[in-house]
């Protein structure tokens, strides 16, 4: 009883975990948390980097208290003042101690510094990826969001009965134009054998007055016969009854 109870608690909690965990805001803010360690990155490089100033200035002074010794010393010898040459030499020591202290700690630091600058460059090659996965993951999440609705709308649209009526209304549309073709093309023949008709009966009729002329002229129809067959075309030549009577 108590195992199937805590299965229970757990479900429901992990539930709600689930239904809190967001993909999208948890990259936006996994974003955001890697952006704000690079200012406590630079603060760190920062202050590495004034230490490593400080130490080359104390290198610095160091090397100019052992080059001021070492002056005095060998003017104290020169001199002849050995007591107090001695004691020169006592600070020089201590002055070339500190020095090489100085320049181990500062060897140190460098070296410190240099990782944290390769750790930098590390961490803002490797936030730079992560980013552009967290964005190109956001995108496809987004276009697919938008998919999803636009394919709700196309199963509305077919569910709708609105590609039935689109394809029936399309189809009558079509044969109505295609009836008009038709009968515009019926037309237009119509006319055209009208024409050809007209053209026809006015060959027979030049035809018939060619004919009736070639008989006139071989004597075998009468003027008043010609005559009735129609006037000759202007240009054409007709035979009177004197060159009949020649030929």
């Amino acid at each position: 009883m108590f195992t199937r109870l805590w299965r229970a608690i757990r479900s429901f909690f992990g539930a709600l975990v689930g239904a809190a965990e967001d993909p999208k805001l948890i990259l936006e803010q996994n974003i955001r948390d890697m952006q704000d360690k690079v200012p406590e990155i630079n603060t760190g490089l920062a202050k590495a980097r004034a230490g490593i100033i400080r130490l080359e200035e104390e290198a610095a002074e160091y090397e100019k208290q052992v080059k001021g010794l070492t002056g005095k010393i060998k003017a104290c010898l020169a001199s002849g003042e050995e007591k107090l040459a001695a004691d020169f030499a006592v600070r020089l020591k201590t002055a070339q101690e500190a020095l090489a202290r100085n320049q181990e700690q500062h060897r140190g630091a460098k070296a410190g510094y240099d990782s944290l600058v390769k750790l930098k460059e590390r961490y803002m090659s490797e936030m730079k990826r992560k980013t552009e996965e967290a964005m190109l993951a956001i995108r496809e999440a987004d276009a697919s969001k938008w998919k999803t609705e636009l394919a709700g709308v196309f199963e509305k649209f077919e569910v709708g009965g609105v590609d039935t009526t689109h394809d029936e209304m399309l189809q009558k549309l079509k044969g109505k134009s295609a009836e008009a073709q038709g009968k515009l093309a019926m037309a237009a023949e119509t006319i055209h054998m009208k024409d050809i008709d007209m053209e026809e009966k006015a060959r027979e009729m030049e035809g018939r007055a060619l004919l009736d002329q070639f008989k006139l002229e071989m004597g075998l129809a009468t003027p008043a016969a010609a005559e009735s067959a129609g006037p000759a075309k202007e240009g054409e030549k007709t035979i009177g009854p004197a060159e009949r009577a020649k030929g």
